[in-house]
Formats: C-alpha cells, sequence, structure tokens
C-alpha cells in the first residue's frame, strides 16, 4: 500500500469506531472486565510479595562473639559478615546494650527491679544479620558459622525454610492465575471480535466485489481494533486504581491492627500497569481483528451474503 493509501485507511480505521459505536461499547466493555480483573490479580501478587519481604525482614541472624574480644577483632568480624555475598545489612551491638536490653526485657516482664547497670554486662556483643535472598539461608549460615571467635549464632532456619516456600507457592498461583486469566481474556476477545466481524459481514463482501484488495480491507479493521485495545487500557487504569483505593480505604481499620502489612502505593506500579494493559489491549485488538478477518475475506458473493 502506498502512504496516502494506508493514511486513508487508518482514519478510515479511527472514523470506523464512532460509526460502528454500538459494537464498539461492547467491545470494550469485554475488553476492560477482563483487563481489570487482571490487574486486580496482578496487584493481590505484588501486596503479597510485599508483606513477605517484611517478613523476611524481622526473621534475623544475630551472631553474638567471644567475650572480652578485642575491638579490633571484633571490626574484623563485621568486616568478613559484609563482605558475603547474600548479606543485606549489618548492625553492630555491644555487649552493654545487649545485657541492658536483656534486663530491661526481665524487669518489663517479671516486674522487678533488682539488676543494676553493672550487672548488666554479661551478654557479648553481636552482630544483627539481615539476608538479601532466604533460599540461600543454609549456605548463608554455614558460611557465617566458619568465622572465627564466634561464640553461637542464633536463627530461625524454620521460619526461613517456611517464607521460602510460601514464597514460591504464592509465585506459581499469581503466576497461574494471571496466566489463566489472560487466556480466558483472549478467547472472551476473539469472540466478541467475530461478532463485530458477523455484523458487518455485508460491508467486507461489497468491498470485496468491487475490487479491493485484502489488505485494504484488512488495515481499517485492525486500526479499529487497536484503537479500541488501547482506548481500553487507560480506562482500565482508572478503574483498577478507583477499585484499589476503594478496598485500601475499607480495609484501613483491619490493617492499622496489622503492623506488617504495608500496602503496595499504585503509584509504584501504575506505569507497568498501563504498559501491559496497553500491550494486551492493541494486540488482541489489531491481532484479533486480522485473525477474525480472515473468514469474511474468502471470495464470496453478494448474495450469499444476503442470504445469511
Amino acid at each position: 500500500m502506498f502512504s496516502g493509501s494506508l493514511r486513508y485507511l487508518t482514519k478510515e480505521g479511527f472514523r470506523n469506531v464512532w460509526v460502528n459505536r454500538l459494537m464498539s461499547i461492547a467491545s470494550v466493555c469485554v475488553l476492560m472486565s477482563c483487563l481489570i480483573m487482571i490487574g486486580i490479580a496482578f496487584l493481590c501478587f505484588v501486596n503479597v510479595q510485599s508483606l513477605l519481604d517484611e517478613v523476611d525482614d524481622q526473621n534475623v541472624v544475630m551472631i553474638f562473639v567471644d567475650n572480652d574480644l578485642e575491638q579490633e577483632k571484633i571490626a574484623q568480624i563485621g568486616d568478613s559478615i559484609e563482605a558475603m555475598s547474600n548479606i543485606s545489612s549489618v548492625k553492630y551491638h555491644t555487649a552493654a546494650e545487649n545485657s541492658q536490653d536483656f534486663y530491661d526485657k526481665i524487669k518489663s516482664d517479671l516486674l522487678v527491679d533488682y539488676f543494676d547497670d553493672k550487672e548488666a554486662e554479661t551478654i557479648p556483643a553481636s552482630f544483627e544479620v539481615h539476608l538479601d535472598n532466604m533460599e540461600l539461608f543454609d549456605q548463608t549460615l554455614e558460611e557465617i558459622k566458619t568465622l572465627e571467635n564466634i561464640q553461637y549464632v542464633r536463627e530461625s532456619r524454620e521460619l526461613a525454610t517456611f517464607l521460602v516456600t510460601l514464597r514460591r507457592s504464592v509465585s506459581y498461583i499469581s503466576i497461574g492465575a494471571v496466566a489463566l486469566l489472560l487466556l480466558v481474556s483472549l478467547f472472551i476477545i476473539s469472540n466478541t471480535v467475530r461478532m463485530t466481524m458477523h455484523s458487518r459481514r455485508l460491508e467486507i463482501s461489497i468491498m470485496k466485489n468491487v475490487g479491493a484488495t485484502n489488505s485494504f480491507i484488512r488495515w481499517p479493521f485492525m486500526v479499529e481494533g487497536m484503537v479500541l485495545g488501547a482506548f481500553s487500557g487507560i480506562v482500565s487504569l482508572g478503574i483498577v486504581f478507583g477499585l484499589y483505593q476503594l478496598i485500601l480505604t475499607s480495609l484501613s481499620g483491619a490493617l492499622s491492627q496489622l503492623q506488617l502489612i504495608n500496602p503496595v502505593p499504585f503509584s509504584k506500579y501504575w506505569y507497568w500497569i498501563l504498559i501491559g494493559f496497553e500491550a494486551i489491549g492493541i494486540f488482541t485488538g489489531g491481532f484479533g481483528s486480522a485473525i477474525s478477518i480472515k473468514k469474511y475475506l474468502k471470495e464470496k458473493d453478494y448474495d450469499e451474503v444476503l442470504e445469511d
């Protein structure tokens, strides 16, 4: 097709959106419903992952060094820990701080005030270590235990194993749910496009009978489908945002009771959601139109279409 014809046919595609507005509205509504379900499923997934990340942050490894160890050697141990590949952060606690915290907790739990500050220096100095990847928990722990002048290591291996298993399960379920929704969406959208083509089969047959080429007929329908898909993506993003804020508002009281749960802000992912919506909308609209119109591009007489 020449550039002039391409511009003309593209304009026709935009014009057809308004001329066939009833079918356009139906197509947009179907596509929007599918995109909204995918968007909500994605936001549920990222919120669960965020919650697991926060729980991971609470699962720390405490490394206690030998008593009366020189400050220089303690610093060397800290440097060795920070040099390990799976370490997210390291925080040093002095013996005095650990002991004071321990006895303050005893005083609070037992409601007694027996220990004074001089008796509090019995807990050794320690390093509070956060890991990057809980799947490498055992490997990192073994590496830590090879360090010299380590008195003992306090860790929660069972919790780490549980979190790794839970994270994998959530990932598999979420990916499966989004993939299933996407397949269902493609099926529904393809049927909607077929209905649109069937309602306009007479228009296609007339163009075919007056000598229009397949490309000449196909391109306006593809442009129309892509325009509807792009519009559906933008509107779906706004609806998903409204629903997400409504859900957060209705659950704000319950969420405030659980300090670990901090809902992921929509602003953090809106750009990626929009890209995903636009990609799905434009692809399903344009490609779906191109595939569905094949049936009606076959040689067919005007009288046969009228009989249908």
